[in-house]
């Protein structure tokens, strides 16, 4: 036989009661529940009952689908049914359980309107400022102030925790008058500032960049014997740094090692950072070494630092020598590590140990960091540099970076190597990278540029032959391309492409073609396609109108110059500086000194600043017109300075 040892559940309250009323058969009854005794801790305080916390906390959040109605009826009805009052200890504990802030905000409301004799006191009110600092409540800023005012209106006097917990909500953003206000109820309810009440306030006055008032605080905790933890400190050596104010980190850092606080690789890191600003590489790597000393393991983030203080002060030997360093503890460098060293290699010209860099890099010089080196190489203007080093990639990996290719042909095409480019281009299927419409557009507009139209046509033909499709900017390129070199034919054979491809020309295509018409003479073909834009529904921009404007001027249309002018004004197209000047050339050149006056006259009410082509153009009208143009020549310090026309 197997006996069972039932336990029993003890509830921290016991209830005493009578019957008052029974029914005849006996089935049920009422009793009348005697309020308990409640136990006290040794200070006198009641302790909380937790078998009513948990009821009132199950009652306020019922499970999910149990159609209950109005949880705070409930809760009021089983209170007043028991004749049960909560303690404040109670509530606050309840308030502590409940898992929305705004069901918490309810609560706090509900007590003292629906318990009776209950009255809010500092714990429980500092358990909702508590709730609500960390809540996400849109409202919650607004909520504190009317609870912090109803605190002063019930005379419910708060404690150091009330504004400890008030520093930590209003210490981020423009919120120096809140702090004000904080330091103000020290004073109303004859309080004293504990350790964590300065470490909260200097934390508060250093996120709202106000470095005086965080120092004197800090002086303020000295002379209190008070001392702050690794992070408060690390805030406040961090913020004397960034002001460089090197003197008070070092004084600081001193009461850390004296308060035996002992710093840590974000302490040394941000000392090392300010003494590599102010021109002290020496300083810097005395840190270092003493950082390595205290048993400290520094992180990318501590390497970075010291590399970039010794090369930007002119120790790029040294900063080699820690690099190396770096990867022999296996701390992995990043593009910021790389960057920092070329740049000091770049500074004292001494680009020829890359190599060297690249070397000791290891197994860290993936194919990633190839591609960055070459990018940033190819942006600094080292060419040759970024070839020989993309060479290099070449040769040690099967499969390439397509930023680093893309860098390269980039690079050749800036420094005019356009054979070389051709070659390259040809020669990146190869690496298992995909050719691109936007790497044929790159090498396609060098070539343009350059005005090598066969090679042009040659590389049009292969990328039409061989893929990708030409998109809308690979077509507006050749045809500016074309209008450069003075194709007029091939411009517009271009442009025919388009309209019968799955592109459609947009207000740039129209530019280009319109550019190369005008320019090349046919300004009745050039004029027509800006009829066409227009029925297409392409609204021209202030580059067209220029452009027709210059067109008709220098063919001596100034009145069909003047008109398009005009339209451009009337359709809300804003002209600028080039599109003033161009007019006023051509009414210079034709002898329309008045309306040149005018326009600049309207030029100068657009607020449109003149530039020198403007100002060339005055003196030919000052030399060309009888009537006299005050104009000053340039001065060495302020730029050109023209009077107003009159």
């Amino acid at each position: 036989m197997r006996l069972r040892h039932l336990q029993r559940r003890y509830f921290g309250t016991k209830y005493s009661g009578r019957v008052v009323v029974e029914a005849d058969n006996g089935r049920s009854f009422a009793i009348e529940v005697d309020s308990p005794n409640l136990q006290t801790d040794v200070r006198g305080y009641p302790l909380p009952r937790r078998d009513l916390i948990c009821k009132v906390t199950k009652i306020l959040q019922p499970p999910p689908r149990s159609g209950a109605s109005d949880p705070f009826l409930e809760l009021s009805d089983y209170l007043q049914t028991l004749t049960l009052t909560l303690t404040s200890s109670e509530v606050s504990e309840v308030l502590k359980s409940l898992k929305s802030p705004r069901l918490a905000l309810q609560f706090f409301r509900f007590c003292p309107s629906s318990i009776p004799k209950f009255r809010h006191d500092s714990f429980t009110c500092n358990r909702i400022l508590l709730i609500l600092s960390k809540s996400s409540l849109p409202d919650r800023f607004e909520t504190v102030h009317r609870i912090v005012d109803e605190m002063e209106r019930f005379s419910v006097r708060g404690n150091i925790s009330t504004v400890n917990i008030l520093i930590g909500m209003f210490d981020g953003g423009n919120n120096v008058g809140e702090l004000e206000k904080c330091l103000s109820l020290v004073k109303k309810w004859d309080l004293r500032l504990n350790c964590y009440t300065y470490k909260s306030l200097l934390q508060a006055y250093l996120r709202l960049n106000n470095l005086n008032e965080a120092f004197k605080v800090y002086v303020d905790m000295r002379k209190r014997g008070y001392k702050l933890d690794i992070f408060s400190y690390n805030m406040i050596v961090d913020a004397l740094a960034k002001d460089e104010k090197a003197d008070l980190a070092f004084k600081v850092f001193k009461d850390m090692k004296h308060w035996r606080c002992e710093p840590d690789e974000y302490t040394y890191t941000i000392l090392i950072r300010m003494t590599g600003k102010i021109g002290k590489p020496d300083e810097a790597l005395v840190l270092f070494e003493e950082m390595l000393m205290k048993g400290c393991t520094p992180n990318s983030i501590a390497y970075n630092t010291i590399i970039q203080a010794l090369a930007s002060n002119r120790r790029v030997d040294k900063a080699i020598l820690l690099f190396s360093k770096m990867v022999a503890n296996d701390c992995r460098p990043n593009e910021f590590t790389y960057s920092t060293i070329l740049n000091g290699l770049v500074a004292q010209g001494q680009l020829g140990k890359l190599d060297e860099v690249v070397k000791i890099s290891g197994k860290y010089m993936n194919k990633s960091i190839y591609a960055y080196l070459v990018r940033t190489l190819s942006k600094l203007g080292h060419a040759s540099e970024a070839h020989r080093l993309f060479c290099n990639m070449w040769s040690f990996h099967e499969k390439g970076d397509r930023d680093a290719y893309f860098s390269m042909l980039e690079s050749l095409c800036n420094a005019g190597k356009l054979t070389e480019a051709l070659d390259f281009l040809s020669k990146i299927n190869e690496k298992g990278i995909s050719v691109d419409t936007f790497m044929y557009n790159t090498l396609l507009s060098a070539l343009g540029k350059s005005k090598q139209i066969s090679h042009l046509h040659d590389l049009y033909d292969k990328m039409k032959q061989d893929g990708p499709s030409p998109d809308i900017f690979t077509y507006n390129i050749l045809i500016s391309s074309f209008g450069r070199a003075g194709r007029v034919d091939d411009a517009v054979k271009i442009f025919e492409e388009v309209e019968n491809s799955d592109c459609k020309p947009d207000i740039v295509s129209y530019n280009s073609l319109i550019n190369c018409l005008g320019k090349n003479g046919n300004i009745d073909e050039a004029h027509m396609r800006f009829t066409e834009m227009q029925e297409k529904g392409l609204n021209p921009d202030v580059i067209t109108y220029s452009t027709l404007i210059e067109c008709f001027g220098k063919t001596d249309k100034v009145e069909m110059a003047c008109r398009l002018f005009d339209e451009m004004l009337a359709v809300g197209c804003s002209p600028n500086i080039v599109t003033y000047n161009i007019l006023l050339d051509c009414l210079e050149r034709s002898g329309r000194t008045a309306e040149a006056v005018d326009l600049y006259a309207k030029l100068k009410q657009q607020g449109l600043t003149p530039d020198l082509v403007t100002y060339a153009i005055l003196e030919r009208l000052q030399n060309g017109s009888k009537k006299r143009i005050n104009i000053r020549k340039q001065n060495p310090i302020t730029g050109w300075v023209v009077s107003p026309l009159r």
